[in-house]
């Protein structure tokens, strides 16, 4: 039995195929909506179809999810702020906050920018930037921490 799921990270490459597209498609809402089964009528067909014609890239695939009504829902209205912000750095960065001062750094762009800044200031990140690029998926990686890193 596998403590933690270690399946290869998800990418797209150049020239994907519909298949290709499709399984970037159930990864992403895999791992930002959480396992969470996504109902035909709760998918984002928009950002799908945008996604499929490659008007738009798998971050930006991710970020839409990120902030839709579903996740709004499901992961900011129905939890408490911190909870909130700890499932953000698990779903889009892969990880648990490292210490109460990133959860704190989040509070704040709740507080001056609201939910779409909190979201993009995850997507737009060196980190998310250097870990995942335009074309990966994210995927949960905090049991690989480096050397010296906190585990909180």
């Amino acid at each position: 039995m596998r403590v933690f799921n270690e399946t290869d990270p998800v990418r797209l490459w150049h020239d994907p195929s519909a298949s290709d597209a499709e399984i970037v498609i159930r990864a992403v809402y895999r791992q930002v909506l959480g396992n969470a089964h996504v109902m035909e009528s709760e998918r984002l067909g928009i950002a799908e179809s945008q996604f499929k014609q490659g008007d738009i890239s798998v971050r930006e695939f991710v970020r839409q999810v990120a902030q839709s009504d579903l996740y709004r829902t499901l992961f900011f209205e129905a939890c408490s702020r911190t909870r909130s912000i700890e499932l953000n750095f698990k779903h889009l960065l892969g990880r648990a906050p490292e210490s109460y001062e990133e959860i704190a750094e989040h509070s704040h762009y709740l507080d001056r920018e609201g939910f779409e800044a909190e979201i993009d200031a995850y997507l737009d990140s060196d980190e998310y930037l250097d870990a995942f690029g335009d074309n990966t998926v994210p995927y949960y990686r905090g049991y690989k921490t480096q050397t010296g890193k906190n585990l909180v």
